[in-house]
């Protein structure tokens, strides 16, 4: 256990209330205990406060609390700092060195060190993969592809032929990476399928959630800037090009050769077509459908994405009619 003393000197926080309460873990304000520490990152929460059990909290250095019932730690960000406190209570677990003996790694293939490889896995010819880095079970990693330090690519993923992922990646069971993507070629009445000679390119700190397919370019390269976020179950196609912080929510597919700026936000269940630009800074609020570019930092929504407050007023009018019409 920690003090709570020991905790924000841990984290480098200003202490207000009792220095010397022992925290047993972490926990959620709502369900929590009084020897286990929780926080507060928005406004919205603090009605829970009334309630909770929870002694010692994270909260931010503008919060102004008159509890004395209660013990604060000041951050500037609490759920950032909260990470860490996790982190103390649940460090994570250095991978040791060890190949299971049912792996089947090609004799040309070239493993860093403490590299720690589960069973049945294959690797195939001039696969390099560094420092660090696990590959857990059932994977499949193609010829010449190229994996970084500290990388964690959990069960049953599939990486194909000359596949490049960045340092600290994360890569989620069932997700398939450099796949051929959907480019065919219309031939009178039926298609050929147009040969996929690009790469996929995935940089530092990326994590990939589970059953995502990332589609490898025609020519050039699906590329994944770095440390940006795909959630679970989202379809990259050929020749995508996402930027660096981009965040991606579940259920989202992203057509062809479109290119998403930094720092982008897209929400669940969002479709977009080839050829466009998202500029940075965008959001794009869920289930919408994007047929053009979207300007810099803008805000859109619905079918077909609209400026998000533009959208609302037309709502505001439209629920209005039934009124108007009588």
């Amino acid at each position: 256990m920690y003090s709570t003393s020991q905790i924000a000197k841990i984290i480098g926080g200003r202490l207000k209330g009792d220095s010397n309460l022992l925290i047993k873990g972490v926990c959620d304000l709502q369900n929590g205990s009084s020897d286990y520490i929780s926080y507060i990152n928005s406004k919205k929460y603090e009605s829970i406060l009334e309630e909770s059990k929870v002694k010692a909290l994270l909260v931010d250095n503008n919060s102004n609390f008159k509890r004395n019932d209660k013990t604060f730690i000041y951050v500037d960000n609490p759920a950032l700092k909260f990470i860490e406190i996790i982190n103390l209570y649940y460090p994570i677990k250095k991978p040791k060195a060890f190949i299971h003996p049912t792996s089947k790694i090609s004799n040309s293939a070239q493993l860093g060190n403490n590299v720690s490889i589960g069973a049945n896995v294959v690797i195939e010819n001039d696969v390099k993969i560094d420092d660090n880095t696990t590959i857990d079970v059932g994977v499949y990693i193609g010829e010449g592809t190229s994996i970084g330090k500290n990388t964690k690519i959990y069960p049953n993923v599939v990486l194909y032929h000359n596949v490049y992922l960045g340092n600290r990646c994360i890569i989620d069971s069932g997700t398939v990476i450099g796949a051929d993507g959907f480019g065919l070629v219309k031939n009178e009445n039926s298609f050929k399928k147009m040969p996929h000679i690009g790469s996929v390119i995935i940089e530092d700190d990326v994590w990939v959630g589970a059953n995502c397919c990332i589609d490898r370019g025609t020519l050039n390269n699906t590329q994944i800037g770095k440390g940006s976020k795909l959630d679970n179950l989202i379809q990259i196609a050929h020749n995508v090009k996402i930027g660096s912080n981009c965040r991606i929510s579940g259920q989202t597919a992203i057509a062809g050769s479109t290119i998403i700026k930094n720092n982008v936000t897209l929400a669940g269940q969002v479709g977009i077509i080839d050829h466009l630009i998202i500029g940075e800074g965008a959001t794009v609020a869920s289930k919408t459908a994007v047929y053009q570019s979207i300007k810099p930092h803008s805000i859109v929504s619905g079918i077909p994405a609209k400026n998000h407050k533009d959208r609302l007023k037309q709502e505001a009018i439209i629920n209005k009619l039934p009124e108007i019409m009588t």
